[in-house]
């Protein structure tokens, strides 16, 4: 009998390893977990444009943020309806779990770097980046472009870029 080859029982195996570093989950292998995330957001998502803000303090954002939201939204031509907006605080998922929810074109991040989301690449505030046949923005939160009129001019030129120049 080799050392590769022993087989302990189950009662063994728990009598050895009680504390191990990965605990039983009452999977058994072969079995398959469903993938299925429950993403909470507002509007239908028919453009396929994702609006990701980071709040704390409100489920989606506080009135006067969602009010310049709403206004920046009717500006470049779009309604509610058009995007989906998700608090990232109460949504804590990486690109690959919003990509495959909303199947986005154009994701914009509200105060939200790339590397949090597990992207590959960092990009800096207004700059519109390209990846994987979607389009990029990260600006500031929303609640620096209420007093900020510089903030909102930059926020402006980006989404002319992004929305009415094509």
């Amino acid at each position: 009998m080799s050392l590769n080859n022993i087989q302990l029982s189950d009662i063994a195996f728990q009598i050895l390893f009680e504390k191990n570093l990965v605990g039983n989950t009452g999977i058994k292998a072969g079995t398959e977990v469903s993938k299925e995330i429950n993403i909470s957001s507002l509007g239908e998502n028919q453009k396929n444009i994702l609006f990701l803000v980071n709040e704390p303090e409100h489920k989606f954002l506080p009135d006067n943020e969602m009010e310049m939201l709403s206004n920046l939204v009717i500006a470049c031509k779009l309604s509610m309806a058009d995007i989906a907006l998700v608090n990232y605080h109460y949504n804590h998922y990486q690109y690959s779990q919003f990509d495959d929810h909303f199947q986005p074109k154009i994701i914009l991040l509200f105060g939200i770097s790339t590397a949090e989301m597990d992207l590959p690449f960092a990009i800096p505030f207004f700059q519109i980046q390209q990846f994987q046949q979607q389009f990029f923005l990260t600006v500031p939160p929303l609640a620096e472009f209420l007093e900020n009129k510089n903030l909102k001019k930059d926020l402006w030129l980006s989404l002319q870029k992004l929305f009415l120049n094509k």
